[in-house]
């Protein structure tokens, strides 16, 4: 078979096909003679390999160029059953991506995708799984359930992980089937493989989120298998044992750490550079951390160091959340190594660290000059590190910190220059060392030619000298100047007059600012005509000499356009005019002088410490949606026992030799297998091991009376032998021989023993005889007759709540089998007794009366002749009543839903004695629920096992009877049945 295995467009594929050499993916979309894909669908249809893998590769191309391929579906899903794994693989692919959008195409291959679940090749096996959970169609959850079990238990660890990822998908099409899913996931959280464990972290967040329970066995083998999970693996990892960690354990922080610079400064006048072991060996106390978590935090600390930007962050968020605070110097250090990252990564990590220095501001300290902004930075990332600069900026740090802002505002970009005066702005008011320089710089601002500069600086200068600074007169006096010479915009011009009146109204340089004003009034802006008029005002509180001049402002500002001015001129006039009374005059001072505190001026990210670090919400600065926050930490941690693993049994092998030496005997070819068979038993997957200690727990052979039966240790020799070749489906015939050698080996070794107890007599052979016999299935009539109750081990095997019950009721009517035309006056008639079978507990008992309709006896009894007669149960009577609780019920009724379950309508019947009786003579079932709107029943199939759920619900105007069964038709034909048998 020719090998294509290029993508090069140009490629000339031979065969008996002849398409355009046109490619689809190419972009000739001009041409006029184009037939969209015909040539792909030409190539598809042939029967050479070679043309449909080249097909599948152009057509895999174009869906990664983003163009629609959903046209050649029917084509592509025709050879999902092709023989070519190659092709089978790319015919995978694409049906991912459409089979969400080609449903009902999808649909008529399902049974192709179920087949596919049980191929030898583990690819198609987790494609299949895949393809199926891309089918958003509710009638198949069933189907979909079902193959994410099977899946689960999968021998190869890429067919588990897929079962993972698919379970997301279901929960989110059927949330009822969250609680089966709860438990796959809980089996495979408990799996051994690193390439399983990071995807069932992902569907247990996603799934159950909340239920930190299933954490607690697993958790100490979650953690030794972080560092060998995959990068995203270890991302939702990390996640969720975060979650945990955050649940289970105290805060280690919470009574050592009252403050950042206690916390902190003491490990800051060391090297900074030193691992995770050096800071927790340092010479400051350290908190007590429980050894559990002290386990998740040294499994998380190399993680640092990851090359995956995710896995640093995440185990950021783990360590600040939950390490002690000596412990988070490296973690300061690994974020600073992400600032070389591409942009998106950078504004993410700037963002948490500028969430950060808010309250661990020592951290960072000593990384400053790493937070410096770089020309070629965008304006986004210019922001965030001008906050982190000024977030980290300390009375030692403050001169650097402001030779950098007086770079920075002299910028083009108007936007980072506005927030570095706002950062000067900032500064002034939080070091106050540098207050009088930061505001000497803001005055110098003022002189700007740039008007956006001025503006800015004005706005930044009212705030800090908002209560009252020393250098507030300074600030005035520069306003002033700048106000007669008019090089201020409108509002830096309001803003100006502001600041003259709020800070200057006793200024001698005050009244000529209001006079120059005053002379232009009319052609001021408006906001600047409301400043205006309150300088006014408070000129005429301060300095009595200008009431004059307040008083013809105010008359201006009585016929201007505005209505604001006039309203504000209107309501100003009475503090100012005499003629009102004295009684606002008397309060004017109050109004508009009054004492004003200084104003505080904090960082924009001081409420997002309320988020987790990392996060999203905490990104944007506002919940989103579906964030769920960290749980506050816990006084007192679980107890440790909740986090011991399960027990493995001891292999019983050892017991056996635990008296003999190591080479007491000669290895024989028994021994040779037998460690052969563990050699490579112990390079199987988890689940192989585990059924492997499971199959062992039963090598030990049963003694009765000191008496080892050699029958019993070789049965259990083949029982394990046959465990191991169904779990090893994948290995060679050799493994076969080797088994056959181990059972021998295991045979030869147990028969020495049966010699060595004394012999017994011939009466404890025989009830020893008799006891074996008693628990055989009985194959012919014994003295109890019908009337004897079959052996337990002909039972079905039922769980723990599911238990097999007689009969809710026995029908006693009966149906013709045989005319007492045709035998001469002998009749026949049948039913079915619903007795439990002799013979096997998958056949049906069938009660046969014979009547002999003559007035005289028959004697003599004998076969003469065969009249063929035909005998067909009803579904019903092929049903054997089970009972469960109601809460067992119900989950098996959310399981059985889709194509499972069938609901008919019927008349509805006011009394339940009666609505019960009827569907007991039409199924063997038996009550679960009998009273209220919806009654219950259960069975079980005898054949197949399958569980049968019947239920009836009482609406207004009729009931529903609703079946649910494995099988799609037994439902049906229940369903059907049940609501006949209401409406007779």
């Amino acid at each position: 078979m020719a090998s294509v295995t290029s993508y090069n467009n140009d490629k000339v594929v031979t065969g008996e096909v002849e398409y355009p050499a046109s490619d689809p993916a190419s972009g000739a979309f001009f041409q006029p003679d184009y037939k969209k894909n015909e040539d792909l669908k030409l190539m598809l249809d042939g029967s050479k390999d070679s043309l449909k893998l080249e097909a599948m590769k152009r057509i895999i191309g174009m869906i990664a160029k983003g163009r629609d391929a959903s046209d050649l579906f029917p084509a592509v899903v025709k050879n999902v059953v092709s023989k070519n794994i190659e092709v089978k693989k790319l015919v995978y692919v694409y049906l991912v991506r459409y089979a969400e959008e080609q449903q009902d195409l999808a649909l008529l291959s399902i049974s192709t995708f179920q087949r596919a679940l049980k191929d030898p090749n583990q690819l198609i096996r987790a494609s299949a799984l895949r393809v199926l959970s891309s089918i958003r169609v509710t009638m198949i959850v069933p189907i979909v359930m079902l193959a994410i079990r099977d899946s689960a238990s999968d021998m190869s660890p890429y067919v588990r992980k897929t079962a993972a990822h698919a379970i997301p998908k279901l929960y989110s099409l059927d949330p009822e089937q969250k609680e089966e899913l709860v438990a796959i996931i809980d089996k495979l959280l408990s799996d051994k493989a690193p390439l399983v464990v990071g995807s069932a972290a992902m569907a247990f967040s996603e799934v159950c989120g909340d239920r930190v329970s299933l954490i607690h066995r697993s958790y100490r083998k979650l953690c030794s298998l972080l560092a060998d999970v995959d990068e995203w693996g270890q991302l939702a990892l990390l996640n969720v044992l975060t979650v945990y960690a955050k649940t289970c354990f105290p805060d280690p922080n919470e009574e050592n750490y009252s403050s950042d610079d206690s916390a902190d400064k003491p490990f800051y006048d060391s090297d900074s550079s030193g691992g995770g072991a050096g800071a927790g060996g340092r010479s400051g106390a350290s908190p007590s951390v429980e050894p559990d978590l002290r386990l998740l935090l040294r499994a998380a600390r190399p993680l640092l160091q990851s090359r995956n930007a995710g896995v640093v962050m995440a185990v950021a968020q783990l360590m600040y959340h939950c390490a002690p605070a000596q412990e988070l110097p490296p973690v300061a250090k690994a974020m600073i190594r992400l600032l070389r990252a591409p942009i998106e990564v950078q504004s993410v990590v700037l963002n948490s660290i500028a969430a950060l220095t808010v309250t661990r501001r020592s951290l960072f300290e000593p990384f400053l000059k790493s937070f410096f902004v770089r020309n070629s930075d965008p304006t986004h990332i210019k922001l965030l590190k001008l906050e982190i600069l000024t977030n980290l900026a300390t009375e030692a740090s403050a001169p650097v910190v402001l030779r950098e802002y007086q770079t920075y505002v002299s910028s083009s970009d108007k936007a980072f220059a506005g927030a570095t005066i706002q950062a000067i702005g900032r500064l002034a008011v939080a070091i106050h060392t540098e207050t009088e320089t930061c505001l000497n710089g803001l005055l110098h601002l003022l002189s700007s030619k740039d008007e956006w500069v001025v503006c800015e600086a004005v706005v930044v200068v009212k705030r800090v000298v908002g209560g009252g600074a020393s250098s507030a007169r300074a600030a005035v006096s520069r306003a002033a100047k700048l106000l007669r010479s008019d090089r201020l915009a409108a509002n830096a011009r309001a803003a100006a007059v502001w600041l003259v009146a709020e800070h200057g109204a006793k200024h001698p340089r005050a009244a000529a600012v209001l006079a120059h004003m005053a002379a232009n009034f009319a052609d001021q802006d408006e906001l600047v005509k409301l400043q205006l008029l309150s300088l006014a005002v408070k000129l005429s509180i301060t300095q009595p000499d200008t009431v004059a001049m307040c008083r013809y402002v105010l008359s201006l500002a009585r016929y201007d356009a505005s209505y604001d001015v006039r309203d504000r001129a209107r309501l100003l006039r009475r503090f100012v005019d005499p003629s009102h009374g004295s009684l606002l005059q008397q309060y004017a001072a109050s109004i508009f002088c009054p004492d004003k505190p200084k104003p505080t001026i904090e960082s924009s990210f001081k409420d997002r410490q309320q988020y987790t670090v990392g996060s999203l919400s905490q990104y944007i600065g506002i919940a989103a949606a579906g964030y769920r926050p960290l749980p506050a930490a816990p006084r007192a941690p679980l107890a440790a026992d909740l986090r011991e693993p399960d027990p493995q049994p001891a292999p019983t092998h050892d017991e056996h030799q635990k008296n003999k030496k190591f080479y007491s005997e000669p290895e024989s070819d028994g021994s040779g297998s037998s460690s052969s068979a563990s050699s490579s038993g112990s390079e199987d997957s988890s689940d192989d091991e585990e059924s492997n200690q499971e199959d062992k727990k039963q090598e030990k052979p049963t003694e009765t009376n000191n008496y080892r039966s050699s029958n019993s240790g070789t049965s259990d020799s083949e029982t394990d032998s046959e465990s191991d070749s169904s779990s090893d489906r994948q290995t060679d015939s050799a493994s076969e021989s080797d088994d056959e050698e181990k059972s021998t080996g295991k045979e030869s070794k147990v028969e020495p023993s049966t010699q060595k107890p004394n012999e017994k007599s011939n009466l404890e052979l025989l009830l020893e005889l008799d006891e074996v016999a008693s628990s055989l299935p009985t194959m012919t009539p014994t003295c109890g007759g019908f009337l004897s109750p079959p052996n337990a081990t002909t039972q079905a095997i039922g769980d723990d709540d599911i238990t097999p019950v007689g009969p809710s009721l026995v029908p006693t009517s009966t149906v013709e089998l045989l005319s007492r035309v045709v035998c001469s006056g002998l009749g026949a008639r049948r039913r079915w007794s619903r007795a439990p079978h002799l013979f096997s507990h998958k056949m049906c008992s069938l009660e046969i009366i014979f009547t002999n309709y003559n007035s005289t006896e028959v004697n003599n009894i004998r076969i003469n002749k065969k009249v063929p007669v035909s005998i067909t149960p009803p579904v019903g009577e092929l049903v054997r009543a089970v009972t469960m609780t109601t809460a067992r019920w119900d989950s098996e009724h959310r399981r059985l839903r889709g194509m499972t379950e069938c609901d008919k309508k019927t008349v509805k019947l006011n009394d339940e004695a009666a609505i019960c009786k009827r569907v007991f003579e039409t199924v063997n079932v038996a009550a679960i629920t009998t009273s209220g709107e919806l009654l219950r029943f259960a069975g079980r199939m005898m054949s197949s096992q399958e569980l049968v759920l019947v239920s009836v619900r009482q609406e207004d105007e009729a009931s529903i009877v609703t079946a649910n069964c494995g099988n799609m038709a037994i439902a049906s034909l229940l369903a059907n049945e049940v609501a006949n048998a209401l409406k007779s």
